[in-house]
């Protein structure tokens, strides 16, 4: 609900157990009142505008502490600004850096789903320039989506030199900063840090997201938060390029925190009459603790950002990936075995990666020559799709459009199409550069050429790779390629699925490199990450589930020895660990005897009748990797009906206790039944019991070391 009192200028944002108030001041401007959980109840106004909006006012010589919602660059220098613009000068004479936003008026628009827009004109009141503060409120869900949008209103060109998304202030206190950090093959690490006075910046400085830090963060007083209880604040960005969220703790213990494009190298140029407005922040406050937090932003990713296919998917297909099978040593026989074996253990959906097209033979060549190989697939790649088609499976294939191999066709015919400096090293990396996405030109061969494949071939699905990051930025687009490389691979992928409503499409990057709330407005699921050891991916997994939700994330079953780390796993801990997901097969099929085939079977089909708990669930962290080497993760879904509960030992520790795992979300007064994969059951309790007692998670086996793992399905009964 987004209420307005005329007499006071002040707008309430009521969500079902969070609010967000802001007011335009006597001076007109729009100043943030509070923010934050709310009791449950009516949807009812938390904030009058009676009281006043500066906590702090006149500390000394800073009148800058204000908690205005557009921080603008010029009566604001001291702290980080939401908005630094550069006017030129009257006839001539030095520009003019300062922008002062004032309240001019504002507009609420119901959507169709029940969603409400709040959007604040803001004049300045001598430059023609104009901004909107726009704020659209999910009431069920939760969580507001934040962004800006600025106008030229004058006759000549102005400078943007920085934009964020938006600026959350948030109350005083000394807080703690919970995110994910990392690096190829190491994605998505959890770090929990105290923040110090001043500004503490999670980032990216390239085209892509980046492994480095991902765009999202939860918040929560010093000490004050778990898993389940305290007060959180979220947020994450809608954006796959160059990025920054900062986190600045004042002096005076207020908190700001700004998210939106990377100020480094940052430059965007507004023509008289052009507007922009920047990706999405979205954000929200829970009183539940992180798996709270983490269950708004999944559910709002899983209802508002992740596309539909036509027709609808409940549930994502079980995939199977040749390329730890094929490599690079594809052939249409090869692929037609891996298919039917694939097909007989209820895969529905087999992808071939790198290899089909061009010269690529290996990582080398023919990158960027978008044409099935005649040397590979001599009669195309259709008699193989067909096949897929006729076994009851979809048909994948790998692409990596933003890259180029020099030793290509593509190449050799436009050498200027890569991001470069002129009379300038090329830095190649895996022996490919970046095609330059400033040229519309190289976009619209793109679409062209993957539209091309998808329709000869009848691709169902595309697993999209982005395997490097960007040197030498050399663009056309100067330096708005930033933001212009991110566009294009936003472009290419809507007109896609536009135009093959039923394409689907995983993101990757090496892994989990481009990973955020952008790129999945476009894609069903991402690729966690190339390390698919098991024990090394519960704690890639289990931070990436921070943000994201697990029927978006993809993950693998390999081989008994994983190819990274060389460690041994038994196949029942690599599905435990990758049914946590989208569950997704790499093992070589071709290397099974029958009884290990008929396992994986085993395995896949108690995976389908446990994934729309899984993927469409409740997901509650119940025990934590840092609280005693062993995950344990819970799946309900919201009519308390089923649940999963997974443990995973990654480490055990000498004469150390873990605790039973005390489940949450079920029916207090109905009784529950676990069963294994072989539907042997081995507790019937109660929903009170198990919330107030715990399952174990040893369950009696006596084993409970490294590597022990355990899924169980949990059903209501009667």
């Amino acid at each position: 609900m987004i209420d307005f009192d005329p007499r006071t200028r002040t707008w309430n944002l009521v969500l079902a157990t969070s609010f967000h108030a802001l007011r335009a001041d006597p001076d007109g401007r729009v100043v943030c009142l509070g923010s934050g959980p709310r009791a449950v109840g009516p949807a009812l106004p938390i904030a009058s505008g009676a009281l006043p909006d500066d906590p702090f006012p006149r500390i000394g010589v800073d009148r800058q502490g204000r908690r205005d919602e557009v921080v603008t660059f010029g009566d604001h220098t001291w702290h980080e600004p939401t908005l630094k613009v550069s006017f030129p000068g009257a006839d001539g004479g030095l520009p003019i850096r300062d922008v002062r936003l004032r309240y001019a008026s504002h507009e609420i628009d119901r959507l169709a789903d029940g969603r409400e827009t709040l959007r604040i004109r803001l004049d300045d009141p001598v430059q023609p320039f104009s901004a909107w503060l726009c704020l659209r409120v999910d009431a069920t869900l939760d969580v507001i989506e934040r962004w800006l949008e600025i106008e030229n209103r004058g006759d000549r060109p102005i400078q943007v030199e920085q934009l964020s998304s938006g600026t959350l202030h948030l109350p005083a206190g000394r807080w703690e900063l919970l995110h994910a950090a990392g690096g190829w093959a190491a994605e998505f690490q959890s770090e929990r840090v105290r923040l110090p006075v001043g500004t503490t910046l999670l980032e990216s400085r390239s085209v892509h997201t980046g492994f480095v830090h991902h765009p999202f963060y939860l918040l929560s007083f010093e000490g004050g938060a778990d898993e389940s209880h305290g007060t959180v604040y979220f947020g994450q960005l809608a954006w796959s390029g160059s990025f920054r969220l900062a986190f600045e703790q004042r002096p005076n213990a207020a908190l700001h925190v700004h998210g939106g494009y990377s100020p480094f190298d940052f430059a965007l140029s507004l023509a008289p009459g052009e507007r922009h407005a920047t990706p999405a922040l979205l954000h929200g406050a829970c009183a539940d603790g992180f798996s709270g937090a983490s269950q708004r932003m999944h559910a709002f990713l899983r209802e508002r950002v992740l596309p539909r296919t036509d027709p609808p998917e409940p549930v994502r297909p079980v995939l199977y990936n040749s390329w730890e099978a094929s490599y690079f040593a594809l052939s249409l026989a090869s692929q037609i075995a891996l298919a039917k074996k694939s097909a007989a253990i209820g895969v529905e959906l087999f992808c071939v990666d790198d290899g089909w097209f061009g010269a690529r033979r290996n990582d080398t060549a023919g990158l960027g020559d978008w044409r099935v190989s005649p040397e590979v697939f001599p009669t195309g790649l259709r008699p193989l799709a067909d096949e897929v088609h006729r076994l009851g499976m979809k048909f994948g294939l790998w692409v990596e459009p933003e890259m180029v191999n020099p030793d290509s066709d593509l190449y050799r015919e436009h050498p200027d199409w890569v991001l470069h400096f002129p009379d300038r090293p090329r830095t190649e990396h895996r022996h490919q550069l970046i095609l330059d996405f400033g040229r519309p030109e190289v976009v619209a061969h793109l679409a062209d050429a993957l539209a091309r494949i998808v329709d000869e071939n009848a691709v169902d699905f595309l697993k999209w790779d982005m395997n490097r990051s960007a040197t030498e930025p050399g663009s056309v687009a100067g330096k708005a390629i930033w933001r212009r490389h991110a566009e294009g691979v936003y472009a290419l992928m809507d007109g896609l699925r536009r135009r093959f409503p039923r394409l689907s499409i995983e993101s990757c990057s090496s892994g989990g490199g481009r990973v955020d709330a952008g790129i999945l407005a476009r894609t069903d699921q991402f690729w966690t990450s190339d390390n698919t050891d098991a024990l090394a991916r519960v704690a890639i997994q289990e931070g990436a589930s921070l943000a994201y939700p697990a029927r978006a994330m993809c993950c693998w079953v390999t081989h008994e020895r994983n190819h990274q780390t060389g460690r041994r796993l038994e196949l029942a801990t690599r599905f435990d660990v990758a049914m946590r997901g989208a569950l997704g097969i790499g093992s070589d099929l071709s290397a099974l005897d029958d009884a290990e085939l008929d396992e994986y079977a085993k395995w896949i089909a108690f995976y389908k009748r446990i994934r729309n708990t899984v993927q469409n669930g409740i997901c509650h962290r119940l025990q934590r990797l840092e609280e005693a080497g062993t995950s344990i993760v819970e799946y309900v879904l919201p009519d308390a009906s089923e649940a999963v509960v997974s443990t995973v030992a990654v480490e055990r520790r000498i004469a150390q206790l873990v605790r039973p795992a005390r489940l949450r979300g079920l029916d207090p007064s109905a009784l529950y039944a676990a069963f294994d994969r072989d539907e042997r059951e081995y507790v019937r309790a109660r929903g009170a019991e198990l919330e107030a007692l715990g399952l174990d998670p040893n369950l009696g086996t006596g084993r409970y070391g490294p590597g022990y793992s355990r899924t169980l399905w949990l059903r209501r009964i009667g």
